[in-house]
């Protein structure tokens, strides 16, 4: 613990500067950079770096750039000017984020008592590389056939970022397929290559073919970053987080943030002053929670029911244009264009989630108190216990929590996943065992 009693005195008087201050969230920061420095996880794959860094990128990154650029005198040069005003927000917009980071870090430290990863020794996996090259094909396949069906592969070539937000409507069980193909074969290739000692240039050429197609079939930025996570799987089980690593992984993220926004938005963010605007408005979450907080009541289970909406759209008990996730349906609300036009969205927190179906700070503890125990439970099996098969449907939770953060609790594609995690399971078991005598 780094600021050891002086953490709970310093807590109460920032949580009083965040109060008076019309730059609350400059506080706000501190709070939440001092908790994480403070009650530090042992294992980098501990669900509290996640909570930290979605916290850090959408509330603090933000939030400090802002209040810079107002220190300076900052002209804006993207076009339509400052959208994001952090000096503005609600004061029940910051507490909340606050309340919300708080209970999910404390449960989580608190549920995941060991942090020790207790894999199998990997000299102990046994590599079944049949079904690997199967997926591998079938992945490749499976990218050609998608980038057909949504425009044609010279249409992603020539028109990337329209085509990615166009092209892909009505082919989501395409998607659905290639994504959990693409998720089982990264895992396996990553602990193909762990395993390969000196003979590692197979695994890896397949490797940087894989997340090369998959990323691109998937609007790289998200996509790249979950494959590579799921490749690392191997090493950051064992990892240990200092202080120099988490800087350095910062410092790596948001090079490769500018590089594959470049690359989704044909270089329109190349310039500095562009980047650093977009790096407000990008992460704009509170922001769009702040217009819902000021417009309307908090309430009880208003919008959880657009889980269901899926499935009886595909029995066809509801119409295409049925709400299935709060952000579409804010997006149509407060966004118009974005999505009828684009057929993309802003992304609400999941504090608007709480906000309009757990009367906010009321009652939303317990939905994420639940929600951290299972996900603990979860790690518990995979990391702390060593099952090897259950590792990647881990780390899709333990990835898919970053999104939780900026959705909703239950997401629209629950029953997705409930068929997705099985089968990577399975794939996993054909492709990985444990043989005691080696391989």
């Amino acid at each position: 613990m780094i600021f050891g009693a002086l953490y709970v005195p310093a807590f109460l008087v920032l949580n009083g500067l965040l109060y008076v201050s019309a730059w609350g969230s400059a506080y706000l920061s501190i709070i939440i950079l001092i908790t994480y420095l403070s009650f530090r996880p042992g294992s980098v794959l501990h669900p509290n770096n996640i909570v930290f860094a979605f916290f850090a990128l959408y509330v603090v990154v933000p939030s400090s750039i802002s209040l810079f650029l107002s220190l300076v005198g900052w002209t804006y040069v993207l076009p339509g000017g400052q959208q994001v005003f952090w000096d503005e927000m609600s004061k029940y917009v910051l507490f909340q984020a606050e309340f919300t980071f708080l209970v999910l870090f404390f449960c989580f430290r608190a549920f995941i008592g060991r942090e020790g990863g207790a894999l199998p020794k990997f000299s102990e996996l046994k590599i079944i590389k049949p079904p690997i090259y199967a997926l591998f094909a079938a992945n490749v396949l499976l990218v050609f056939l998608f980038l057909q069906a949504t425009g044609g592969v010279a249409q992603w070539v020539t028109n990337y970022s329209v085509t990615y937000l166009s092209g892909r409507a009505g082919h989501g069980g395409l998607n659905f397929i290639l994504i959990t193909v693409g998720n089982a074969l990264v895992f396996c290739l990553g602990l193909w290559t762990q395993r390969a000692g000196n003979a590692k240039a197979l695994p890896i050429t397949l490797t940087i073919i894989s997340i090369g197609l998959q990323a691109f079939a998937g609007g790289f930025k998200g996509r790249f970053f979950i494959l590579m996570v799921l490749f690392l799987t191997p090493w950051l089980v064992r990892l240990r987080p200092n202080l120099k690593t988490i800087l350095l992984s910062s410092v790596g993220f948001f090079v490769l943030l500018y590089l594959t926004t470049l690359v989704r938005t044909g270089g329109f963010y190349a310039s500095s002053a562009y980047f650093l605007e977009m790096l407000i408005n990008y992460f704009n979450a509170y922001q769009l929670h702040d217009f819902i907080v000021t417009t309307r009541d908090s309430g009880f289970l208003q919008t959880t029911g657009q889980v269901f909406t899926k499935p009886l759209q595909v029995i066809g008990r509801l119409g295409s244009d049925a709400d299935f996730d709060l952000s579409v349906m804010l997006t149509k609300e407060f966004y118009p264009d974005h999505w009828y036009r684009e057929s993309a969205t802003q992304q609400w927190p999941l504090d608007t989630d709480l906000y309009l179906n757990f009367h906010g700070f009321l009652l939303s503890w317990a939905p994420l108190a639940i929600y951290a125990l299972i996900i603990s439970r979860l790690h518990e099996s995979a990391v702390v216990r060593g099952n090897v098969w259950l590792m990647p449907i881990f780390m899709a939770e333990f990835i898919r929590l970053f999104s939780m953060l900026r959705g909703t609790l239950i997401p629209w594609d629950v029953f997705i996943l409930a068929l997705q995690y099985p089968a990577i399971y399975i794939f996993i078991r054909n492709c990985i065992r444990v043989d005691s005598h080696g391989s």
